[in-house]
């Protein structure tokens, strides 16, 4: 399974939870590059700008995508067409996590681990409005994550 989604909507929290739900490991890609770069993703976005980012990116999904697991992806990793492809086209189930956006915000407005939800509010919803159909184009389900996290499980597991 491959958890998408933008920044705030609960990838990581829902990837732990269906991960102990099911046995299964959790591969969270942000720390993957964290591994492989030595650098927090801030720091890689400072020195390589978001091009270099999505590039380690490709690389740590490219890797994942050999072991079994849920994998907890980046909010922009479908911005990066190598790595849009690789979702689009996997065997994997693709989960889009999504909520309002105006909820999104709420989670992510003080979070300076987050290099692109500094920005102001307007450039940060620009920045959804130009993602959402991409994250639609490459899931095989949306679920709105707005309701919990345990109706989130549940509406993952027991699709309608």
């Amino acid at each position: 399974m491959i958890l998408i989604g933008f920044m705030g909507s609960g990838k990581s929290t829902v990837a732990k939870a269906l991960g102990d739900r099911l046995g299964q490991d959790v591969l969270e890609l942000d720390g993957e590059i964290n591994e492989l770069t030595g650098m927090t993703i801030p720091e890689i976005f400072a020195e390589e700008g978001e091009a270099g980012f999505r590039k380690y990116e490709y690389k740590v999904l490219l890797a994942a995508c050999e072991n079994d697991g849920i994998i907890s992806t980046g909010g922009g990793i479908i911005t990066y067409d190598d790595s849009f492809e690789i979702i689009r086209n996997t065997d994997r189930k693709v989960i889009f996590l999504n909520a309002p956006f105006d909820f999104l915000y709420e989670r992510i407005s003080d979070d300076n681990t987050r290099p692109l939800a500094s920005r102001p509010r307007e450039q940060v919803k620009a920045l959804y409005d130009s993602r959402v159909e991409r994250y639609r184009a490459a899931a095989d389900q949306e679920v709105d994550t707005a309701c919990g996290l345990d109706e989130t499980i549940e509406s993952i597991l027991s699709p309608t």
